[in-house]
């Protein structure tokens, strides 16, 4: 059994949930990185979730790895980071942690901004302790 911090290091895609205005739940997969405080994951302006968590930061996290039926369930709150610059380090990890050619800061910097690019940081409600978890030692 893998321990959380290696599992949540793994290249995988976290399941990011959060509600509609007309109350319908929107799912999506999504690249993830966690620094052992809170999880960042990479959208765009024009997706559905940036106009969810700008109305309302409730999420719901599933990082999932169907093939040894192992997950981490995470409930949490959103903070929507704007300003490239200070976002490069977290958009860097998150693109090297699954393996894409990232190129110098000015070379990121142009991608991002053409991609029209923010940053989600999950702050978790509760400890890790207190996640749901399957088949990971908390």
């Amino acid at each position: 059994m893998s321990s959380l911090s290696d599992f949540l290091a793994e290249p995988r895609n976290v399941i990011v949930a959060g509600v509609r205005r007309d109350g319908r739940p929107h799912l999506s997969p999504n690249l993830f990185f966690w620094d052992g405080e809170r999880f960042f994951i990479s959208t765009t302006r024009v997706r559905v979730k940036y106009k969810i968590f700008s109305r309302d930061p409730r999420i719901e996290l599933i990082i999932d790895d169907s093939t040894d039926h192992r997950y981490v369930r995470v409930s949490g709150t959103v903070e929507i980071l704007e300003d490239i610059q200070s976002n490069l380090p977290m958009d860097r990890a998150i693109r090297e942690k699954h393996g894409w050619q990232v190129g110098n800061d000015e070379e990121l910097t142009a991608s991002l901004v053409a991609d029209n690019r923010v940053l989600l940081a999950v702050t978790p409600s509760k400890p890790s302790s207190e996640w749901s978890v399957l088949g990971v030692e908390a």
